[in-house]
């Protein structure tokens, strides 16, 4: 990408971050941690395979990622953010939740759509809804896949696959789940509307209200 040589720190972080795919690449390596070039291929359905290569070199080059050999069981190579890669998650949530409005239509014929997108939303905004003390798993399921949501006070940690330990599930089209997680939708609404939730019930919907009752007092 081509420096817009100004001045400016909003101008020289779009330097590094402006550039199409780039922080959907960190979008994907945010959300799963050390990443094989398959994985994130995998997460980025329309990217070219040479210019997801030419996008990885560059963004190591700016140091926001690292290319190294993951230890056994992996032993392959992973792409992994930096700490100033990681930065951007605050970068992501502002994204997040600015994007917010452009969902309840729900996706287009032509939109790939993979869980793992609606478990980072809900890992970016519910995890300040916890108590202190609290954690709290979610499991989410769609015509995607299914994806585990760990929720602590300090963040997240999203997993492929599920399992019996999750304290609430949600399955159905993404747009009823994304629904129920940004508090668009009740839990009832979106029972009415088709989607299955297992489990505690009361303890999402107070998530959510905590968590958009932090935000608002924030804004």
């Amino acid at each position: 990408m081509k420096s817009y040589n100004q001045y400016c720190t909003v101008a020289r972080a779009l330097d590094v971050v402006g550039d199409r795919w780039v922080l959907l690449i960190v979008r994907e390596l945010l959300t799963f941690g050390p990443s094989r070039y398959s994985d994130l291929k995998r997460g980025l359905p329309g990217i070219a395979t040479n210019l997801l290569a030419e996008r990885l070199k560059t963004m190591e080059s700016d140091g926001l990622i690292e290319h190294r050999v993951a230890p056994a069981p992996v032993g392959s190579p992973v792409y992994e953010l930096t700490d100033r890669g990681r930065a951007l998650d605050d970068v992501l949530s502002a994204l997040t939740r600015w994007g917010l409005p452009t969902m309840p239509s729900g996706p287009s014929a032509n939109d790939a759509v993979q869980p793992q997108w609606t478990a980072l939303f809900a890992g970016l905004t519910l995890h300040e809804g916890l108590a202190p003390d609290q954690r709290i798993t979610l499991g989410i399921r769609t015509d995607g896949g299914a994806v585990r949501v760990a929720l602590d006070p300090d963040g997240f940690a999203i997993e492929r696959g599920l399992d019996d330990e999750v304290d609430v599930t949600l399955a159905g089209p993404d747009q009823l789940v994304g629904g129920v997680l940004a508090g668009l939708l009740t839990v009832r609404e979106a029972k009415d509307l088709g989607l299955e939730i297992n489990g505690g019930t009361a303890l999402l919907a107070d998530l959510v209200t905590s968590a958009r009752t932090k935000v608002g007092d924030r804004g």
